[in-house]
């Protein structure tokens, strides 16, 4: 078997000096002219020159390792931080009302001047879906409490509402839960004229119900884009000719946004006579300085006297503004 050892020969002047080996006369080599030859195995040299050469093979490896491992960990943070950037933003408005944990309720009532009826109203949707937790019980009300970030904050949004009633509304035409379809330019049946497309919102009930009640807000486009910022608001789909004073909503369905919403209390301001919702929750009754009758919370901007009833001699008695109930 063959011995894989390496040798090295080296002479005893270490080859230096050394005299080539002499012909015989039988034609042998004469290795007496040499010296004698001292052999050893290099393996103890050369096992050392592989370690080394291993051991370098080994930290290049890590190195290299360092050099890609570092731009990596970097990609990675890199990316984390797009990822929580991008959450943060897609639920910037979280804590926008309404929130999951709000229960806010809106009157709402399609009118529809080709109706030969004394209200003109149809009658409520009566979708049971809720798929987003804006939606209807047949009520006459929008029960808005959002399930998900996607119908919370400032995406709880008509949309929503009307997806779930199988409704749609453009300027062009509404397409009730029943399938009919109102196309704007139809005339009325009272001969008022052709019909527009609108929307009118009032913030709060009390404002619509007001005995001079401010102007509802018109909106005459992106009706899937409004917003739901309160509880209590009012909406009429008008389906009317330009210039109609559209009534209010049958009042049954403010008798049931009584049953499922608190009151607001309201005040009404100095400065420019504007309605102001107020969550004391505590309302009182009385009277202005002119001899109007109000009801506004118990810390209202202007003195009102509160009716407290009337002694047994039948003379009224007026209390302050600051009362319990």
């Amino acid at each position: 078997m063959a011995d894989d050892t390496t040798w090295s020969e080296k002479g005893r002047s270490g080859g230096r000096g050394k005299r080539p080996a002499k012909d015989t006369p039988d034609g042998n080599l004469d290795d007496s002219a040499t010296s004698s030859v001292v052999r050893r195995p290099s393996g103890d040299a050369g096992a050392k020159k592989v370690a080394r050469a291993a051991a370098t093979a080994g930290q290049r490896d890590v190195s290299l390792q360092s050099r890609l491992g570092f731009p990596a960990l970097v990609a990675a943070i890199c990316l984390v931080g797009i990822g929580v950037v991008f959450y943060a933003w897609s639920t910037r408005d979280a804590l926008v009302r309404p929130t999951q944990s709000d229960h806010f309720h809106a009157v709402y009532g399609v009118y529809d001047c080709t109706l030969d009826t004394e209200d003109k109203y149809v009658p409520p949707f009566q979708s049971a879906r809720d798929q987003t937790g804006i939606h209807s019980h047949g009520d006459g009300l929008i029960h808005i409490h959002p399930f998900f970030e996607l119908s919370s904050g400032s995406r709880a949004q008509m949309t929503h509402f009307f997806d779930e009633m199988g409704v749609d509304m453009t300027p062009d035409a509404i397409t009730l839960d029943n399938g009919q379809v109102l196309e704007a330019g139809t005339e009325c049946a009272d001969g008022s004229g052709p019909a527009v497309i609108k929307v009118l919102h009032w913030d709060f009930d009390f404002e619509a119900m007001a005995d001079d009640p401010p102007a509802p807000t018109e909106i005459t486009e992106n009706f899937r884009d409004i917003k739901f910022d309160n509880d209590r608001e009012v909406y009429i789909f008008a389906f009317a000719a330009e210039g109609t004073d559209v009534p209010l909503p049958p009042a049954q369905r403010f008798d049931q946004l009584n049953n499922t919403s608190p009151a607001i209390a309201w005040e009404r301001t100095d400065d420019a006579g504007n309605l102001v919702p107020n969550d004391t929750g505590v309302t009182v009754q009385g009277e202005t300085e002119d001899g109007e009758i109000i009801e506004g919370s118990d810390t209202p901007d202007e003195d009102i006297t509160v009716d407290e009833g009337s002694d047994d001699d039948g003379s009224d008695d007026e209390g302050s503004d600051d009362v319990d109930g």
